[in-house]
C-alpha cells in the first residue's frame, strides 16, 4: 500500500509499505479522510515524534473492507471512525473505564504507525460506526469533535450563559458551536480579519479583544500559550469557570494579579485531556457523530484544505506557510 512516512525531521516521503496484517480481533480500514492536526506539525517540523520513520494520523475515518476472524462480518462495508488511543487494558485508570488517563497506552500516529497510509488495521473496540450517509471527510472530525464535546461537556449548564472561547482553530470553533447549540450567547476573541468572517459566515456576531472589559461567566481556552491562558483569567467573572484545552507551547507563568484573581474570585478551573470513550457505552464520541451528523453543511466549512495522500509533504508545507485561511487540512480518498 502507498503511505506518507515520515521519515525524519521535516522528511516525508509517500512511498510502499507493508499492508498491515489483520489480527484476530481487528478490522481493516481502507482510509477515506485523514485531518492534519497541529500535534502533526509538531512531529514533522518540532521534536515530538517518538521515532523515525513513522505514518502519522490519528484523525480519521474509512471503510472496513476486512476482518479478523473473530469479528462479525456484517461490519464489511461500514463506515468507521477510530478512537485513537490504545489503552493498556490493566491499569487502575483502565479498570475505571477512564481510558485517556491510561499510563501505559500507545497511540495511532504517534506510537505507532497511523492513518496517512491507503490502510490500517485497527481493534474492534476502538470503532465507531458511522451513518451510511456521513462523508467520512466529515467523519475525520470526529476526533477534534469528541474533544471539544468533551470540553463543553464540563460545564454543566450553558444556558443564557455568556462564553467567550479563546481560540479560533478546529476545536475551538467546534467548542463556540456546541455552547451555541445548548444555549450560551458566544463570542470569540479574534485578531485576524479573515477568521472574524469566517466566524460570521457560521453564525457568529460577537467578537471582543483579549484585553476587553467584558467578562463572561465561561470561557473556554483553545490555544495554550502563555498569554492566552493569562487571558482567559482575565476574561472570566468572579464565581466563573474556565476550562482549559489547549496544549501548552512551553511554560506556563501567571503574575501575580492573576493567581489573585483565581483566589479572590473563587474560579472554577477545570482541565480536559482527549475525550471521554467507552466503546459499547453512550460516550463523547457518540455525541461527536450525532453532533457533526446533524451539523454537516456547517462543519464541511472547516475543512478549508483538502489533499490527496500523494501531495505529502506539499501538504504540511502548505498549511504551515500558506496565505489565507487555513482551518482543517484532511487527505481526502472518498
Amino acid at each position: 500500500m502507498k503511505a506518507c512516512v515520515l521519515e525524519n525531521k521535516s522528511q516525508i516521503s509517500y512511498k510502499e509499505i507493508e499492508t498491515p496484517q489483520v489480527k484476530e480481533n481487528e478490522v481493516l480500514i481502507k482510509v477515506k479522510a485523514c485531518g492534519i492536526c497541529s500535534s502533526d506539525f509538531h512531529r514533522v517540523y518540532g521534536d515530538s515524534a517518538y521515532f523515525f520513520p513513522i505514518v502519522l494520523g490519528h484523525e480519521f475515518s474509512g471503510e472496513i473492507v476486512e476482518c479478523g476472524v473473530s469479528v462479525d462480518t456484517g461490519l464489511l462495508g461500514k463506515k468507521a471512525v477510530v478512537f485513537p488511543l490504545l489503552p493498556c487494558m490493566e491499569c487502575e485508570f483502565c479498570e475505571q473505564k477512564s481510558y485517556a488517563q491510561c499510563k501505559n497506552y500507545k497511540y495511532f500516529g504517534s506510537r505507532c504507525n497511523g492513518a496517512m497510509a491507503e490502510y490500517i488495521s485497527v481493534p474492534t473496540w476502538n470503532i465507531k460506526i458511522l451513518p451510511d450517509d456521513m462523508l467520512c471527510k466529515v467523519g475525520a472530525l470526529c476526533e477534534p469533535a469528541a474533544v471539544g464535546v468533551h470540553a463543553a461537556n464540563k460545564i454543566v449548564d450553558f444556558n443564557d450563559k455568556t462564553v467567550c472561547v479563546v481560540g479560533t482553530g478546529v476545536i475551538g470553533i467546534i467548542c463556540g458551536i456546541v455552547a451555541k447549540i445548548r444555549g450560551a450567547e458566544v463570542s470569540f476573541v479574534v485578531r485576524n480579519a479573515a477568521k472574524k468572517d469566517f466566524l460570521q459566515s457560521l453564525g457568529f456576531d460577537n467578537f471582543v479583544a483579549s484585553d476587553t472589559d467584558n467578562k463572561f461567566d465561561v470561557v473556554i481556552e483553545c490555544v495554550g500559550s502563555n498569554s492566552s491562558i493569562n487571558s482567559a483569567v482575565e476574561l472570566v467573572k468572579s464565581k466563573g469557570e474556565i476550562v482549559f484545552v489547549g496544549n501548552p507551547e512551553g511554560d506556563i507563568t501567571f503574575n501575580k494579579a492573576i493567581y489573585w484573581k483565581i483566589l479572590r474570585s473563587e474560579l472554577t478551573v477545570k482541565g480536559i485531556w482527549n475525550s471521554s470513550y467507552k466503546h459499547a457505552e453512550i460516550d463523547d464520541w457518540d455525541m461527536a457523530i450525532e453532533f457533526l451528523y446533524e451539523n454537516q453543511e456547517t462543519v464541511q466549512k472547516l475543512i478549508t484544505n483538502e489533499f490527496k495522500l500523494s501531495d505529502g509533504i506539499l501538504a504540511f508545507e502548505q498549511m504551515r506557510n500558506g496565505t489565507g485561511l487555513n482551518i482543517k487540512g484532511v487527505f481526502v480518498d472518498e
